[in-house]
């Protein structure tokens, strides 16, 4: 059974509620640092069109020559894969529990608890979100490891951001990486901005490149960042008591709770469809789950959750990375 009910004292008064141990769920969609594409069936196809070598020389009557003014045409596809959160277990188990007066009169009708029912499916949601969580950056199909298993087997049911990045050749990486310190990460970040200064000027051109561009991190980066702010720095008028994360040179610092230590991604990453980044599901009402009888003439009963997940970006050139990971570490 998957019920451990450890505290069987049942003497005195019980609160009508549970603690529950913190998490961070989807923390990436949360903060907007991607667009959720959601009502994807089986496959979802993201266009891209572009034009090369758009002029030439001035004709009274112009010919195309298949060189000037050609349009690419092609896609990137969301192909959500399934994931399922699953467990059964006795409700007859709490009969040694403070919640026992929960119970129903009767043996043959013997449900969950009111109060267990409620708190085990929120705490269910969130560690399978914080999971899925992680699962976006760090997942790959190809670990050596069993999936449903504790560690990578947990995130072996997509590919996640991380693992197609370093598959793919025009992603703009910073060579030579190292681990990230307080002392180095200034200079880090600032590496990545030049790099899109010098390989695709027109994401730091626009006005709109305050709101656009941003460096994801981890949350333990993020603290290294503002260790850096603080020791490493001589800003004169940094308030060190401010809440919040400041940005570096003008654009938003973003940890979020699934990315991996020592590497920093330097994007378009906004919760609109113009955004870089997408996260592709089969419906935002899939946070449901299904608690039924395993059978009529059973005293179990299961939790069940079924829910589908893919990531995605639209352009490579425009994706800027720092890291220490390598394609090697998904197959491992």
């Amino acid at each position: 059974m998957s019920l451990v009910i450890n505290d069987t004292s049942y003497a005195g008064t019980f609160a009508s509620y549970f603690w529950l141990p913190a998490t961070f769920g989807m923390d990436t969609v949360q903060k907007g640092a991607v667009y959720v594409q959601d009502g994807i069936k089986k496959k979802h196809t993201i266009g891209r069109v572009d034009l090369s070598n758009p002029l030439q020389p001035r004709a009274a009557t112009p010919t195309s020559n298949g060189v000037n003014g050609k349009f690419t045409i092609d896609g990137r596809s969301l192909e959500p894969q399934d994931h399922m959160f699953y467990t059964e277990f006795n409700p007859r188990d709490f009969e040694s529990h403070w919640l026992a007066e929960q119970l129903s009169p009767t043996l043959l009708a013997r449900e969950l608890p009111v109060t267990a029912e409620n708190y085990m499916m929120q705490i269910a949601l969130n560690r399978t979100f914080e999971i899925i969580e992680t699962e976006n950056w760090m997942g790959s199909t190809t670990y050596n490891a069993t999936p449903g298993d504790p560690g990578n087997g947990q995130l072996m049911f997509m590919d996640g951001f991380m693992k197609k990045f370093l598959n793919d050749s025009a992603v703009v990486q910073i060579a030579n990486p190292v681990t990230l310190t307080s002392s180095n990460i200034l200079d880090k970040m600032t590496l990545l901005l030049n790099s899109v200064a010098a390989n695709k000027k027109a994401l730091i051109s626009k006005a709109s490149q305050w709101d656009r561009m941003k460096f994801f991190v981890s949350v333990n980066t993020a603290v290294l960042y503002q260790d850096a702010l603080v020791v490493g720095t001589t800003f004169k008028g940094l308030n060190t008591m401010d809440r919040g994360i400041k940005p570096w040179k003008g654009y938003e610092v973003v940890p979020l709770a699934g990315f991996p230590d020592n590497t920093i991604l330097f994007c378009e990453g906004m919760p609109d469809p113009t955004s870089n980044l997408y996260i592709g599901m089969n419906s935002t009402e899939d946070n449901n789950l299904q608690l039924m009888r395993l059978q009529n003439n059973s005293e179990l009963f299961f939790l069940k959750g079924l829910m589908k997940f893919d990531v995605q970006y639209g352009f490579s050139d425009q994706i800027f990375l720092y890291t220490t990971y390598t394609a090697d570490y998904f197959n491992s």
